[in-house]
């Protein structure tokens, strides 16, 4: 038999996991594209658990989390492109049939 009081204590434990989990990924400048696209695959999974025990409530919490995490994965991905693209064409081997050496 479980007692009130310890519920109280695993959710108080589960908050301050969860913050000290995720408190590192809430500054986006910081937060690699890697770990953007592991905490879309975790809320997916998070998602996926609500979804087969018909937690209505967390499937709902990890769909939105999911979507919104995996919205700045792509955003993340495209500005890394876009910064890899841009540093391959400003390299000089782009005009070097022009130069002289």
């Amino acid at each position: 038999m479980v007692k009130h009081g310890n519920r109280w204590v695993a959710l108080g434990t589960l908050g301050v996991m969860v913050a000290t989990s995720f408190g590192g990924l809430a500054t986006t400048a910081q937060a690699s594209t890697k770990g953007k696209r592991n905490l879309a695959i975790g809320l997916g999974a998070v998602t996926a658990y609500g979804l087969l025990k018909h937690k209505r409530s967390l499937a709902i919490a990890g769909g939105l989390g999911t979507a919104y995490a995996y919205s700045r994965y792509r955003k993340s991905k495209k500005n890394d492109d876009r910064r890899r693209s841009a540093s391959y064409w400003s390299r000089t081997h782009r005009y070097s049939r022009y130069r002289t050496r």
